[in-house]
């Protein structure tokens, strides 16, 4: 081979290496890239106590219970993991915690500042969204992750602590006591056991139904802050 024809063949050949190189470190850094989106979403998952992906939870029994379109519709999705995990850790119904969510803060969504705004307490001395008195809070309030400070207007801490609570108070074995000793008035379990049927049941041919119930029970809602001082 002459010297004309081998000085332009190892110029090409030093090109494509570096066409080569360059290739293999862009995908290198897209995969790094990715991967490191993936361990923020599983961290961001973790940091709250939800296992990403979960769409079902365990009911009293052990079995599967999927959630009612009402439910799916009406509970924030990440509301709804924290209820099915904080459940099926202590042996309850997903069902009955969501009841207790939607009456105490709407899942978060009520805009009572006890509700939503970090260290605020209504006068009765309640407060996040499970609206625990703080006395309460000290002997059952949990980290839903097991690790640092319960915090009370935390959603995971606050639901994991529900399930805690309602657990200790005598559930699964007499969700009515449980739920009265959440909150001591017959009308009030009455009306998260309501809420538990809805998110549980098929309505099906009767689309009506829990829409009602929803418009009935936002003034019931306001009622119930009245009475524990909100």
């Amino acid at each position: 081979m002459s010297a004309r024809i081998a000085l332009p063949l190892a110029v090409l050949a030093a090109l494509l290496a570096g066409l080569v190189t360059v290739g293999a470190s862009t995908i290198l850094i897209a995969f790094a890239i990715a991967r490191g989106a993936e361990r923020a979403a599983l961290g961001a998952g973790a940091r709250v106590g939800v296992d990403v992906g979960t769409d079902t939870g365990l009911g009293a029994d052990g079995a599967p219970v999927v959630p009612s379109n009402a439910a799916r519709v009406d509970i924030p999705p990440l509301y709804l993991a924290l209820y099915m995990q904080a459940a099926a850790r202590f042996g309850l119904d997903w069902a009955i915690l969501a009841g207790i969510g939607r009456v105490e803060c709407d899942h978060g969504r009520d805009p009572a500042p006890s509700c939503t705004v970090e260290g605020q307490l209504n006068s009765a001395g309640a407060g996040g969204p499970a609206q625990f008195l703080v006395s309460t809070w000290q002997r059952y309030g949990i980290s839903a992750t097991g690790q640092g400070t319960p915090d009370m207007w935390n959603p995971a801490d606050a639901i994991f602590s529900m399930a805690n609570y309602l657990h200790a108070s005598g559930a699964p074995g007499d969700y009515r006591q449980a739920i009265f000793a959440y909150n001591h008035a017959w009308w009030y379990v009455a009306d998260v056991l309501s809420w538990a049927r809805i998110y549980t049941a098929d309505y099906g041919s009767q689309p009506a139904t829990h829409e009602r119930h929803i418009r009935s029970t936002q003034t019931q809602r306001r009622n119930i802050r009245a009475a524990r001082g909100s």
